[in-house]
């Protein structure tokens, strides 16, 4: 009598002393996962890759206007046009404190209403067509703050072109949800990495673009950082017709003949293995999303669940990183250092910018393999105390009357973003994009998004109110407010924040069902796994398969 594949052939090789192969020649058994081979199994992900790259111009975009307003007030032609006479200004003009807010304040609250949209509109018309659609609408934005003149019409096209009614929200929306669908268990830590690091790859481009536009005189200095916005616009539009439609949300619609041909553009048609595994494990992920689901709404709406059970304490842990992102500083670091560094009487403020993004970027991108090597607990947890520290060293410096004080804060803000790229900024997201349910992704990631929206708005808000010479004029005493939030996060982290690299998702649900500490999630796995081998080649061998594990009800 034929017996199945084992459902671990990998781990019984290296449990009878096989090595594993090696180099970019070896091909993956596609059914199963290979945590020991994932930079070779990167190799063979080349098209995916391309495609997520894609997929995160949307990310490109959202830095690039993130940090436009805190730049464009830099700037002197702007400050003439938009701000008020100042005499202890270089240009004799500046900003009012309330301008700024009201234009961070209209961008983020428009970021709430954008994602919560998305989230239904992802659902509606699928991953593809919500990206072009968030595209165009962007492009209508840009185009009002072109035009404007006057700083309430400005506010208008902020509100536009930052995500109201959809904009970039559902750009953002679509990236995380198109990638926690289709990468494999082996990679999803690293690809949903570029949603930070794209937005930093953004921000990165402002600041290089403007030190190259602060030579122009007149309004063009800052007219042509907004025209620069339409060239992620033509490119989203321009590829729209060749994108895949994420195959999840194809088989949940039960295209299966439509998953395929996305599958094929996806990944090539060179490995047909590999189609089949994928469109295997993707249908199973679906059904399996089915079923609960449909438990579920017979207890109420997708969006309510997040919030019930289990579910409850996966959604906090979703939220928490996006959230400690803003309230240790991010918005006033990435969105108003440029004009900061201009308060503070830094000179040549916009070549030390252009140098500080281009450091953060390449920081950004070394989180890229920590996150597969360290992992994601490390890295947040210990990270954020380093942030912390760094804010309080910096706040003590604000109280220094010596010139070199001004360097020191610079410095101590380089090794903040050095450390911010590795760590918080670089993991908080692909955890809120890991750590929830199947069947609940879509809800959990409007749940991220409208936190990151209100929180990136509360401290957009208050930015230049704390540092502006016409309201609270902090400088570097600035640091003490950040680490404020710092330190009860650092506790929390603590507690909350699990280690989930290697985990697939029912591993997750497994882990949370039993309700295994956070801090114990490695351990637990680890004894979980090291039963199933011996298991396994029992099974093989025709004798004992071991005492059967517990059935495990997934709660939603």
């Amino acid at each position: 009598m034929d017996h199945p594949p084992p459902p671990f052939p990998n781990l019984q090789k290296l449990a009878e002393g096989d090595s594993p192969p090696q180099g970019p020649k070896f091909t993956p058994d596609w059914s199963t996962v290979h945590p020991e081979q994932k930079w070779h199994i990167l190799w063979h992900q080349k098209r995916f890759t391309l495609w997520a790259l894609y997929s995160a111009i949307g990310g490109v975009m959202f830095g690039f206007d993130f940090g436009l307003a805190g730049t464009l007030t830099a700037l002197p032609a702007f400050q003439r046009v938009y701000g008020k006479p100042y005499a202890s200004q270089s240009s004799g003009y500046l900003v009012p404190a309330n301008y700024q807010s009201g234009w961070a304040g209209i961008s983020m609250g428009g970021l709430i209403v954008g994602v919560l949209l998305g989230g239904q509109l992802l659902e509606r018309l699928g991953r593809r067509h919500s990206l072009a659609m968030g595209a165009g609408l962007t492009g209508i934005g840009v185009g009002i703050q072109l035009g404007s003149v006057e700083w309430k019409l400005f506010l208008g096209g902020r509100g536009v072109a930052g995500r109201l009614p959809i904009g970039f929200g559902l750009a953002l929306t679509e990236f995380p949800v198109w990638i926690g669908e289709n990468a494999r268990d082996e990679l999803r830590g690293l690809y949903l990495c570029l949603i930070n690091g794209s937005i930093v790859l953004g921000q990165s481009a402002l600041a290089w673009c403007a030190k190259g536009t602060s030579a122009i005189e007149g309004v063009w200095s800052y007219r042509a950082l907004i025209v620069l916005q339409f060239v992620f616009v033509v490119i989203l539009v321009g590829g729209y017709p060749f994108y895949p439609e994420s195959p999840h949300y194809l088989l949940s619609k039960d295209q299966t003949a439509k998953a395929t041909k996305a599958l094929t553009q996806i990944h090539g048609s060179g490995d047909p293995s590999l189609i089949d595994a994928e469109l295997s494990r993707i249908s199973a992920n679906v059904r399996s999303s089915k079923e609960v689901q449909a438990s579920a709404a017979q207890k109420g709406p997708l969006l309510l669940q997040c919030f019930r059970g289990t579910n409850l304490k996966r959604t906090a842990i979703a939220i928490l990183p996006v959230a400690a992102q803003q309230l240790i500083g991010a918005p006033f670091v990435l969105g108003y250092v440029t004009y900061f560094l201009e308060l503070i009487g830094i000179t040549e403020y916009f070549i030390v910018s252009t140098v500080l993004y281009a450091v953060m970027l390449l920081a950004n991108i070394s989180a890229f393999f920590f996150i597969e090597t360290a992992g994601r607990r490390p890295l947040i947890v210990y990270g954020t105390v380093i942030l912390t520290l760094l804010l309080i060293l910096m706040g003590i410096v604000g109280y220094i009357s010596m010139s070199a004080a001004k360097w020191a804060v610079v410095v101590l803000i380089f090794l903040w973003s050095i450390v911010f790229q590795l760590t918080l900024g670089a993991i908080g997201f692909a955890i809120g994009s890991e750590i929830s349910s199947l069947p609940l992704r879509a809800s959990t990631q409007s749940i991220v998004g409208v936190t990151q929206g209100f929180m990136g708005w509360l401290v957009g808000f208050i930015s230049p109110y704390l540092i502006n010479p016409d309201a609270g004029n902090l400088g570097a005493k600035v640091g003490f407010v950040f680490a404020g939030f710092g330190v009860p996060l650092c506790v929390a982290f603590w507690f909350l924040i699990p280690e989930t690299k290697g985990l697939g998702f029912d591993d997750m649900d497994y882990l949370f069902a039993r309700k295994v500490p956070c801090r114990r999630f490695s351990e637990e796995i680890r004894q979980r796994r090291a039963a199933e081998v011996p298991a396994t080649l029992d099974k093989e061998k025709g004798g004992r398969t071991g005492e059967a594990q517990p059935v495990v009800q997934v709660e939603v």
